[in-house]
């Protein structure tokens, strides 16, 4: 399966169960014209294209709700409870049971946790709102391997099944055989792959990863910046205001200074 189809469907059920829970919980403004329901007919209709040859008649329904997203403040939910349902039909269609699970697959050196673990914490958790449950970090209690599993074929499921895939790159990771064993198979996989220089590695001494990626550099606010503003998008989060990340942005910046 064409992995922009997966990225769509994800994007569609994020962007659905947001809109519902936010009617659930009376979070919704009904604003004159709903930015959510714009989103979400954007999503729908790239859905809509790229499943047109595989399965045409769900398409034809995702064309039947598209006109009641448009210019109005709040989507009946009724017509709501149809656009999920036909979304679970293609999940199960291409096999995507797991979809929802938005798992970000962290490949990085065991030496380098500190570091690692401030990035989890103040970064994905605390400044873009993502879920424990939603990260895979071996070095991170509850994020990694529980006792009795195959470590390597849980690697493997992790990485296949990402959304995001980061590298960490460090002089510690360079030298780590299973470092570059997960690098290798991060990019046969090539889901959203983004690479980051730790402190302690420049664009110089990184030698041949960077010869068809791009790296950035962890410690610039401009890369986490636009970090920020991708996964927010990916998966339609709104529980950070720009207060507050840009707070939790410059203790990791400070933090990782004294590491």
């Amino acid at each position: 399966m064409d992995n922009s189809i997966k990225q769509n469907i994800a994007e569609c059920h994020n962007i659905v169960n947001h809109i519902r829970g936010s009617i659930y919980n009376g979070n919704c403004n009904r604003c004159f014209q709903c930015g959510e329901l714009s989103k979400l007919y954007s999503a729908l209709s790239n859905l809509s294209t790229s499943i047109k040859s595989n399965l045409p008649i769900e398409e034809v329904f995702i064309q039947k709700y598209l006109p009641a997203l448009i210019g109005t403040p709040k989507i009946k939910i009724d017509s709501l409870i149809a656009i999920e349902v036909i979304i679970n039909i293609i999940m199960a269609k291409y096999d995507l049971k797991n979809v929802n699970q938005k798992k970000i697959f962290i490949s990085h050196s065991s030496k380098d946790k500190a570091i690692v673990q401030l990035f989890v914490d103040d970064i994905l958790q605390l400044g873009i709102g993502l879920k424990p449950e939603q990260i895979f970090c071996t070095s991170i209690e509850d994020m990694g391997i529980k006792n009795g599993e195959d470590i390597r074929k849980h690697i493997h499921n992790n990485i296949k099944n990402a959304d995001y895939s980061f590298l960490l790159i460090s002089k510690n990771y360079k030298e780590s055989e299973i470092c570059l064993n997960e690098m290798g198979a991060v990019w046969a996989y090539d889901n959203n792959v983004k690479l980051y220089l730790l402190p302690d590695a420049n664009f110089k001494n990184i030698g041949w990863l960077c010869d068809t990626r791009i790296a950035e550099r962890i410690d610039s606010s401009i890369s986490l910046d636009a970090l920020h503003e991708q996964l927010q998008r990916y998966y339609s989060l709104q529980n950070t205001s720009i207060t507050s990340w840009s707070r939790h942005r410059e203790k990791f910046l400070q933090d990782i200074k004294q590491i």
